[in-house]
């Protein structure tokens, strides 16, 4: 009978079909294997009502999930890795990431693919989005425009272009559900740069597995989420929540970090904005690595990127 891994995931449909693409990987990574969703609700997922800034941040979409793993009703937790604070609790720890889906954010207008493209909308067009930092970067673009808070999952959102002449989603997940062709146009990450870890689907487990000694409760499960680990994606998903954990900002700051092997160098590269609310201005920064990340092992790698999300926050705050 294969080892059967239990996977905590949220309810939505978004969440399990991501689950589900990080499920197949590990299974397919690891002959034998088998796997069971753990499905759940988060705090997140229930009070739509309002703001993630009003009730707890980012963790609001996680709580859940980790409380399954401390119980032992699961043995990983699969979350979009925008989701999750910069820092997690010392019991666990970022196990593994899959490789960076698209990153971008996308603009759906009300009549979708053949819709009035962005910067054409009439002034006072009404907008739709759920993140300040997608506002403020829209304002600097689009100052003229409307927008519009709004929360809940991809068709809730979608159903809102019946009252607004636009929305803004993350592209991601809308590759994910099969619905890019509703797309009117993507942003670029010049116009728009993307939430910190936005594409990025993160496994998080106890900080104690691959700590045990003798034999231990899973063949190696530290083992079994390394073989579907992608190392740059790693590396970038490092330096990006550095970041925010160096600038202490959650989902209730506008900030936002992108970066990317650029070029296709072994040069890991970072932007970043942070919204200076006192003086009202959109501050921006990039820093990049002093060398490249060939020949050196994960662990280093993952040293350097923490130091360039270091770096990056640090010319931030000179600019403050």
């Amino acid at each position: 009978m294969a080892e059967l891994l239990h996977i905590a995931t949220r309810k939505s449909a978004l969440a399990q079909a991501q689950t589900t693409l990080v499920a197949e990987a590990i299974v397919s990574a690891n002959p034998g294997l088998a796997y069971e969703l753990v499905p759940m609700t988060t705090e997140g997922d229930r009070r739509l009502d309002k703001s993630l800034a009003s009730f707890g941040g980012k963790g609001v979409f996680i709580k859940e999930l980790e409380v399954a793993l401390l119980e032992g009703r699961a043995d990983i937790a699969v979350h979009s890795l925008k989701d999750m604070p910069a820092e997690v609790m010392p019991e666990f720890k970022l196990a593994a990431v899959l490789k960076r889906e698209d990153p971008r954010d996308a603009f759906i207008a009300r009549g979708g693919v053949d819709g009035v493209k962005f910067m054409d909308l009439p002034s006072g067009a009404r907008i739709g989005t759920g993140s300040i930092r997608r506002v403020v970067q829209l304002k600097s673009l689009r100052p003229d425009l409307e927008y519009v808070p709004i929360r809940g999952n991809i068709q809730t959102r979608l159903s809102k272009l019946e009252e607004l002449d636009g929305v803004v989603l993350a592209a991601a997940g809308l590759k994910r559900m099969g619905l890019a062709g509703l797309v009117t146009e993507f942003f670029s990450t010049e116009q728009m740069l993307p939430a910190s870890g936005q594409g990025i689907l993160a496994i998080e487990t106890l900080s104690s597995v691959g700590q045990c000694e003798g034999d231990c409760p899973k063949q190696s499960l530290a083992d079994i989420l390394s073989r579907v680990n992608d190392a740059d994606t790693n590396c970038i998903a490092v330096a990006e929540m550095a970041y925010l954990k160096a600038l202490n900002a959650g989902c209730q700051f506008p900030v936002a970090s992108f970066a990317e092997f650029a070029d296709g160098s072994r040069t890991l590269k970072i932007r970043g904005i942070y919204w200076d609310e006192g003086c009202q201005r959109l501050i921006r920064a990039a820093a990049e690595s002093a060398s490249g990340f060939d020949g050196e092992s994960l662990e280093r790698r993952l040293q350097n990127a923490r130091a360039l999300g270091i770096r990056l926050a640090e010319r931030i705050r000179e600019s403050i």
